[in-house]
């Protein structure tokens, strides 16, 4: 150990790390032999001129200690100090202060980062700015995360950093540090979109969306969802084409009449796949907006986990009106909470949730709802919904009188739960339901809708076997005249089948191999994943997302693909080797 050394430079790190190189020679974690006397040097480095009085160094590394104790930790912390620093003046306890290094040249990366970042922000010059958040190695001591002394001045060069990156528009690495950060997805959306990167955008909006619920409770606000309406614009097919069903919309519009009257709480729609229950249930959405409800439609997966379906209504009902919540009574709101985190802030329900504490919840919430004709929940692909989800939307439906709700439900009954058959069961013999069964279009209507499809006129030989394939059922219809311009070749697909995966295999080999094995994974892709299901490169991954959309297989909805019907996906894995 040197008694009087020549005046020397001191380094000191404490951005990401804590290293000290005095002169050549650097100390490194395992160079302390004892922790304290590690924090004992970081705290002086952290203070003005590198020194504190004695009491402030006792209170901030010893505060449960008495005063003698401390002083005693304190005198040694500072010898091991020492004794790693390899200088004994490099902690001195003199006249009831605490000095470090006090006859040598001394600088931290923390002081040369807020000389450069206070600069660069009064400058305002993005190149400035990231240069001195180049100088940003990471948080402050991120071995003493929860020590109170550094807690306060982490966080401001936290602030310091985000106040850098965003004069910078490095916005990328701004959401990695703040995950809430709106205006920063924004921005990265925006970029996204100017360089026709759709599925970035989409991909920043499920990341903002998934981080706001879980961070803060909240959904992203009106200028957030507004960009992403921007991001799917134009993405995917049309809406179907509606045709005929004319006695099926008049009970639709009585069922409203009645509900209106407290008379009716639920609108069962069954019916075989691709019979149009979900271009109804838009029908139904539709028609009750111009009557002043507010519409909540919520498709089941098989994805999630209890009341997976119902919580996506509460969610939508909560993006709707946010302060519904501040009319509820506290059992109601922690049960909201338990099932969603945008019903937070509050404490969750303690213990299990049960159906009746789901249900009364929810009840309560709709109950909730002002300046509205009435709330319709479309459940749509019920016949994928969990029980409990089932179950709760029956009892809301069948309990639902003298308030302004009407639940409609569409399902395929050859693939009803016994859950979802016993449900429907029961809302029928309450006298408060309206049952639909779509059949199959007559001949005149598919004729029509084939020619509103096709906008042209087809061939007579090609229409008649179009309708003779499609057998009446509208998807098919659709599917087997998509392409027809006048050729008199347009339908010759030897099956509905081979007409539909035709029109997504229109591909390259390895295209069409890739979309098939999406089919495989499931009915609900998140675009973060998809480059590991087929094996891609992101670029090449979203090119092939590109093609499903291009194609019509793949539809965006909240910030996921989904296929846009079972039976394209059906189609696609049937053709699977």
């Amino acid at each position: 150990m040197t008694a009087h050394p020549q005046r020397e430079r001191v380094h000191i790190v404490l951005l990401g790390g804590f290293t000290v190189t005095v002169g050549a020679r650097e100390v490194s974690d395992a160079g302390w032999p004892s922790r304290r006397s590690a924090e004992l040097v970081a705290l002086l480095a952290l203070s003005d001129r590198r020194r504190l009085m004695r009491d402030q160094v006792i209170e901030a590394l010893w505060p449960h200690l008495a005063p003698d104790a401390g002083a005693a930790n304190l005198r040694k912390a500072a010898h091991h100090a020492r004794q790693a620093l390899g200088r004994e003046d490099a902690v001195m306890l003199s006249g009831g202060r605490v000095e470090l290094f006090p006859a040598c040249d001394v600088e931290t990366d923390v002081g040369l980062f807020e000389r450069c970042a206070e600069a660069a922000v009064r400058s305002r010059d993005g190149i400035a700015c990231d240069e001195a958040a180049a100088g940003y190695a990471g948080d402050l001591l991120p071995d003493s995360l929860f020590e109170e002394w550094t807690q306060a001045r982490r966080d401001h060069l936290r602030s310091r950093l985000v106040a850098l990156l965003r004069l910078g528009g490095r916005w990328e690495r701004l959401v990695e540090i703040d995950p809430s950060d709106e205006q920063a997805y924004r921005e990265l959306m925006r970029v996204a979109l100017a360089t026709s990167n759709r599925h970035a955008a989409i991909r920043w909006y499920g990341r903002l969306r998934t981080n706001l619920q879980r961070e803060l409770g909240l959904s992203p606000d009106p200028e957030s969802q507004a960009l992403y309406e921007e991001c799917i614009a134009g993405l995917g097919p049309a809406a179907t084409i509606f045709v005929g069903r004319q006695v099926e919309l008049a009970r639709v519009a009585s069922g409203l009449r009645s509900a209106e009257q407290g008379e009716l709480g639920a609108l069962v729609i069954r019916g075989p796949a691709g019979i149009g229950k979900s271009t109804l249930c838009r029908q139904l959405a539709s028609s009750a907006q111009e009557r002043g409800w507010l519409v909540v439609t919520v498709a089941a997966t098989l994805e999630g986990g209890p009341y997976a379906s119902l919580v996506g209504a509460v969610e939508q009902l909560l993006s709707h009106d946010r302060t519904l919540l501040d009319t509820l009574p506290g059992a109601a709101r922690s049960t909201l909470a338990a099932l969603t985190a945008p019903a937070a802030p509050t404490h969750p329900q303690e213990g299990g949730l049960t159906r009746h504490m789901v249900i009364g919840a929810v009840r309560r919430l709709i109950a909730a709802c002002r300046d509205v004709t009435g709330v319709l929940l479309v459940l749509d692909d019920a016949h994928l919904a969990d029980d409990a989800t089932v179950e709760a939307w029956g009892h809301i439906a069948r309990a639902s009188s003298g308030l302004p709700f009407l639940g409609a439900i569409a399902f395929r009954p050859e693939v009803a739960s016994q859950s979802l058959t016993r449900t429907v069961a029961g809302l029928d013999r309450s006298g408060r339901c309206i049952g639909i069964d779509l059949g199959p279009l007559d001949r005149d209507e598919v004729v029509v809708l084939v020619e509103a499809g096709a906008g042209v006129k087809p061939d007579a030989g090609v229409l008649a076997r179009i309708v003779g394939m499609a057998q009446g059922n509208p998807f098919f219809a659709l599917e087997l005249t998509r392409g027809i311009g006048g050729a008199a070749d347009a339908a010759v697909a030897p099956s509905v089948w081979n007409a539909i995966t035709d029109r997504f295999l229109d591909l390259d080999d390895a295209t069409a191999a890739m979309l098939r094995r999406l089919a495989v994974a499931g009915d609900d892709l998140d675009p973060v994943t998809v480059p590991a299901l087929t094996g891609l490169a992101e670029p090449d991954a979203f090119a092939l997302l590109d093609a499903a959309l291009g194609t019509g297989a793949l539809v965006v909805t909240g910030a996921r693909y989904r296929f846009r019907h079972d039976l394209v996906r059906q189609a696609l894995v049937e053709q699977v080797p």
